[in-house]
């Protein structure tokens, strides 16, 4: 199986499907076990300072969490844009990757050139990418 990891996803006019209509999604993950992305589009009314204020550091002031994340609704995941790529938890392509799940203060976690908060569904199991 070629990994997906990288590539862009672009809904056709024909999906339906309210959690994936008109949406530009970012394969973050894609292997034997099943894929995960983040949804690019879909920005939230709700400020990351107002709904995670530990990560509102990493992002500038008024940076809206994007719906589209992790399967399950209450996680968070980070999307950095890292200036040394080898401190990202995962790459997903050049310099792009995720932030590691568990950090307890943004000086932690290396340096960024900006950032930006995905929480919600847009995931799979094996074999439905």
């Amino acid at each position: 199986m070629e990994s997906l990891r990288g590539q862009l996803l672009v809904a056709g006019p024909d999906l339906l499907d309210p959690n994936f209509r008109r949406c530009v999604l970012l394969v973050g993950e894609h292997g034997e076990e099943g894929a995960m992305g983040v949804i690019l589009n879909r920005p939230s009314p709700v400020s990351v300072a107002d709904a995670v204020p530990p990560l509102a550091e990493l992002v500038d002031e008024e940076e809206l969490v994007h719906v589209g994340g992790p399967v399950q609704p209450q996680a968070i995941v980070v999307l950095g844009d890292f200036l040394a790529p080898g401190e990202a938890a995962a790459l997903v392509l050049g310099s792009i990757g995720f932030l590691p799940a568990e950090i307890e203060s943004a000086s932690e976690v290396g340096s960024l050139a900006r950032a930006r908060v995905f929480a919600g569904y847009a995931g799979w199991g094996p074999g439905q990418l």
